[in-house]
């Protein structure tokens, strides 16, 4: 008897990691109604607080790095100060670096305070379609720049790609 329950475990158990390491099979997934997404390689979130940081002129402050995988999909929240007119004096910038240009940023009115700080969002890939795996904040102007109180940026990556051969190409 106590033969035939140890087999009975035993098929149990190799049933169990067969189950487990088929790729095309995910149990919690697959309870929960859904099917498994290959081409996502998990999520990711960075929340960066930045009152108080001085970016000095033409240079930047790096936010995050995929690198080697591309954002295939994600999103960029930003609190960041802005003049009387709603445009923000420091720029999101996002590619594979060093090939980087300013995120296309929308604001968001209902929670903007013009001449102060302004909250500004992007979805990631970009309108124009462009690779990214670094995001960046730079100062474009001739004079250093110290960030209010409430300065943050949020990046969101929901779904992550497969990036160039060699992150000198693009793709």
């Amino acid at each position: 008897m106590e033969k035939e329950a140890l087999r009975v475990s035993l098929v149990l158990a190799i049933l169990t990691i067969i189950i487990a390491t088929n790729n095309n099979y995910n149990p919690i997934l697959f309870a929960k109604g859904q099917e498994a997404e290959k081409k996502s390689q998990g999520q990711d979130s960075v929340t960066v607080l930045l009152d108080g940081k001085t970016i000095p002129s033409k240079s930047f402050i790096h936010l995050y790095d995929s690198t080697p995988s591309i954002i295939s999909v994600g999103h960029v929240a930003a609190h960041l100060p802005c003049d009387a007119g709603g445009n923000t004096t420091v720029n999101v910038v996002g590619g594979i670096a060093p090939d980087v240009s300013p995120l296309n940023l929308t604001r968001v009115d209902e929670l903007s305070v013009l001449g102060t700080v302004c909250m500004y969002h992007a979805d990631i890939p970009q309108q124009n379609g462009t690779a990214i795996t670094d995001v960046a904040l730079l100062n474009p102007t001739e004079q250093s720049i110290t960030l209010p109180d409430t300065t943050t940026v949020v990046i969101h990556v929901s779904e992550f790609g497969a990036g160039p051969e060699h992150m000198g190409e693009k793709s």
